[in-house]
């Protein structure tokens, strides 16, 4: 990523906060804050540089309840989280919520300390990436400003209607796929009213999953896909067991035949599962290879969703009851 990139940690980053090296004295830090408290952009911490290397920071907390005369190295924290000027200002947010700091250091590529991202900063990044989030779970592009409602109408438009475009023809292939089977719906009508039923739980299942897993992955506190795959396999393991039991429970009571609770059944247990996996490994696709895991939720994941668990479901009865 580019240094200079505006949603870069170094683009952010303000230089006009306290900084001192460890043989000064508490004493003398409180004068120097007092003589330039107006010029400070941020004053929640003061950083022990040493030869302008990042060795300690003191919370204002720390330094009013500290002896004047002692020398503030007795009292900074040396274990400091920080970012890189590089850094995506989202990381550096999540890191401040992660080590639950007000502000958080910012480095150049040497190691040398550059600047601090300060809280003011950092609400407002959360802010917004939470906006973008959302706007894109939606299936609506982001606009990375607060102009949308003062969005003209061409503008409106070309926000949402990309997207839309993509549910349409998504739409257009579950059509396809029924059409399809439109010899197997003939033979048992009872097939289509359960359409709706598939279709919803394998959306509402992925849905979970990939708000789950991407958020991990925005707050990289992600373990490797193997050990994430295995573990969400596991509980759509249990849940689409239960799911399926209670749907072919159901309609054996209702209808009293076995071939259609049958079918029910392994197809909910099925689509869960596949609905799982669809969820772990689309947005941790997007994230390897550089794009926002984000993008892999809203309509995109619905199409994939409701293709592949109408393919599943017609795939199992057309086995069992043709």
């Amino acid at each position: 990523m580019n240094p200079l990139d505006e949603q870069s940690a170094g683009a952010l980053a303000t230089v006009m906060v306290p900084k001192a090296n460890a043989r000064q004295t508490v004493g003398e830090i409180f004068s120097y804050l007092e003589s330039l408290a107006s010029e400070f952009d941020s004053i929640d911490y003061i950083y022990v540089l040493d030869n302008q290397k990042l060795v300690g920071v003191l919370s204002l907390h720390e330094l009013l309840s500290a002896k004047v005369e002692t020398p503030v190295a007795t009292y900074m924290t040396t274990d400091v989280a920080f970012v890189h000027r590089s850094t995506d200002q989202e990381h550096a947010a999540h890191l401040a919520l992660a080590q639950s700091i007000k502000a958080v250091p910012v480095l150049n590529d040497d190691g040398t300390f550059f600047g601090v991202i300060p809280s003011d900063t950092i609400l407002r990044i959360l802010r917004e990436e939470q906006t973008e989030d959302l706007m894109r779970f939606a299936g609506i592009s982001y606009a990375a400003d607060d102009r949308i409602a003062k969005f003209t109408l061409r503008e409106h438009v070309s926000t949402r209607l990309p997207w839309l475009i993509v549910g349409l023809v998504g739409g257009l292939g579950a059509a396809f796929v029924v059409e399809h089977f439109d010899a197997l719906l003939a033979t048992e009508i009872a097939l289509a009213a359960f359409i709706p039923a598939i279709v919803y739980i394998a959306d509402a299942v992925g849905s979970q999953t990939q708000m789950v897993y991407v958020r991990s992955l925005v707050q990289k506190q992600q373990s490797s896909i193997t050990k994430v795959l295995g573990r969400e396999v596991t509980i759509a393991l249990v849940v689409g067991l239960i799911l399926g039991l209670l749907i072919g429970s159901v309609t054996y009571l209702w209808f009293g035949t076995i071939a259609l609770p049958l079918t029910l059944g392994l197809a909910v247990f099925a689509t869960v599962l596949f609905s799982v996996i669809v969820a772990v490994l689309l947005p941790w696709s997007f994230n390897r290879y550089g794009q926002d895991p984000a993008l892999a939720t809203g309509p995109l994941a619905t199409v994939i969703r409701d293709i592949s668990s109408l393919l599943i479901y017609f795939f199992i009865a057309a086995a069992i009851v043709l």
